[in-house]
């Protein structure tokens, strides 16, 4: 595969990244508009859609640009892949730093409008929590992770009894055309990299899932019976999709770490890898569109929308409106305010431990194992 091919195929990745950024607006729940609370019957207000508008062509405008670059700095490439990776890292993060950027912009605008109009007025803040939420099933059990741990302990124990049949030189990096571009000497240290970072993508996943069955209970005071059904069909879909993920992650491990015995497939290797991460790129395409931030795009049953209630207007804790710091806030974890998924409370000293250890723990344990 020569440069040039290699920076369109590169280029198409940056597609999916570039599409969740542009449609996050679209995504987020009707009670939010780039970080900052509106009532949900100002969402549909044609002066709020046309701020979307503007944003979602103001970000395909940076999306062209961006991968146009990408493509035009590959072309202009004499060097060799791993060049080419660190140009394309290079740009992936210009994009997000881009794209953070233009999102400030229609942020303060958001804060301007919603000052001058006045939303809240002659209607009463609420803040609804339902006394039986806990009791709802919210997420798929963490028995079932026992499916993964069972494929990667049986990856382990066959290392460990064919451990004469491995190769005294293992690859540990292959380029795009099957190569081997980086190997180590055959050790029970480096056999066994690829198991010990299944197990640690296991519970990393568990934990993940905790934290979706703990995150703080956010309900839409303006329709609540609504908001109840949507967050529950939110969290357990995103429940599956993390288990989903987890075994398809561990089967992808599992057969990097079978083919050691197999070198002259790392071809295949590269493939399946390519495969198996754009099964899970897709699927969480496809899931973050048909749900929506708090399962705001889950179309279910009517409740009975409030004319005189809206959500109690909590910006002042919302820095940039995606940072969440509120020190009399007792939950750690709670829905981000612009796009998927869920964020902490940085006000609570445990969420930096949790942010730090989890990003210490996946970088040491590869230098460790490698030392």
């Amino acid at each position: 595969m020569t440069l040039n091919t290699l920076s369109v195929v590169l280029s198409v990745v940056l597609l999916p990244i570039a599409l969740i950024l542009t449609c996050i607006p679209h995504l987020t729940r009707k009670t939010e508009s780039f970080g900052v609370s509106i009532p949900e019957m100002v969402y549909d207000m044609e002066s709020i859609q046309m701020i979307r508008k503007r944003y979602v062509r103001s970000m395909l405008f940076v999306t062209v640009i961006s991968v146009g670059g990408f493509i035009w700095t590959g072309s202009m490439l004499t060097a060799n892949e791993e060049s080419l990776s660190i140009t394309f890292a290079a740009f992936t993060l210009l994009l997000i730093i881009i794209s953070f950027g233009v999102y400030l912009k229609f942020h303060n605008e958001m804060k301007r409008i919603k000052k001058e109009s006045n939303w809240t007025h002659d209607r009463t803040q609420k803040v609804l929590v339902r006394t039986d939420f806990r009791e709802q099933q919210l997420i798929y059990s963490n028995a079932w992770y026992a499916i993964p741990f069972v494929i990667t302990l049986v990856t382990a124990l066959l290392t460990a009894l064919f451990y004469d049949r491995l190769p005294n030189v293992l690859p540990m990096k292959v380029n795009f055309a099957g190569e081997v571009t980086q190997s180590v000497e055959k050790s029970y240290r480096t056999v066994f990299i690829l198991p010990i970072i299944q197990s640690y993508l296991i519970l990393l996943f568990i934990f993940i899932n905790t934290i979706i069955a703990k995150a703080k209970q956010q309900l839409n005071a303006e329709d609540p019976e609504k908001s109840y059904k949507q967050v529950t069909l939110f969290r357990r879909r995103w429940s599956l999709f993390l288990l989903f993920t987890s075994t398809l992650l561990t089967m992808m491990f599992s057969f990097i770490q079978w083919s050691y015995f197999q070198p002259a497939n790392q071809h295949l290797v590269t493939i399946v890898s390519l495969v198996f991460s754009g099964i899970i790129m897709s699927a969480a395409i496809a899931l973050s569109f048909s749900t929506g931030q708090g399962g705001s795009r889950i179309q279910t049953g009517g409740g009975r929308p409030s004319a005189d209630s809206i959500n109690r207007d909590d910006d002042i804790h919302w820095k940039l409106g995606q940072i969440y710091y509120n020190p009399n806030d007792q939950a750690l974890f709670l829905e981000k305010r612009f796009g998927i998924g869920w964020t902490v409370n940085f006000a609570r000293p445990a969420a930096w431990l949790l942010v730090i250890g989890i990003i210490a723990t996946a970088a040491g344990i590869p230098i460790l194992l490698m030392l």
